[in-house]
């Protein structure tokens, strides 16, 4: 496996949301992890559910975390979705549904 892919979970003060940009993982590169952190406008940390559990593993963090991790088996060109839920320092809450683009 090569370097992980990081996501950085910031919160959008224009949407009023959490957001994640769309994660590309490159066509050959194999089983690749990826790894979300969260800056400091998200306080309580974020949630991640809903990753494909025939590709991902695991398939959902914990609830308020401020790092998490997934393997990502690659193995097909295909798009996925999923959800990440996070908290603003004002207490403010919200659930997105970024993309993950698979190369195969």
């Amino acid at each position: 496996m090569g370097q992980p892919i990081v996501a950085n979970v910031v919160w959008d003060a224009a949407n009023s949301r959490g957001t994640v940009d769309t994660i590309t993982v490159p066509p050959g590169n194999g089983a690749t992890v990826i790894r979300w952190t969260c800056d400091t406008t998200v306080i309580s940390g974020f949630t991640i559910t809903g990753l494909d559990t025939t590709v991902f593993s695991p398939a959902q963090s914990n609830a308020g975390v401020t790092t998490f991790s997934t393997t990502d088996s690659n193995n097909a060109a295909q798009e996925y979705s999923y959800t990440v839920s996070a908290t603003h320092v004002s207490g403010q809450t919200s659930s997105h549904d970024p993309k993950i683009e698979n190369g195969g």
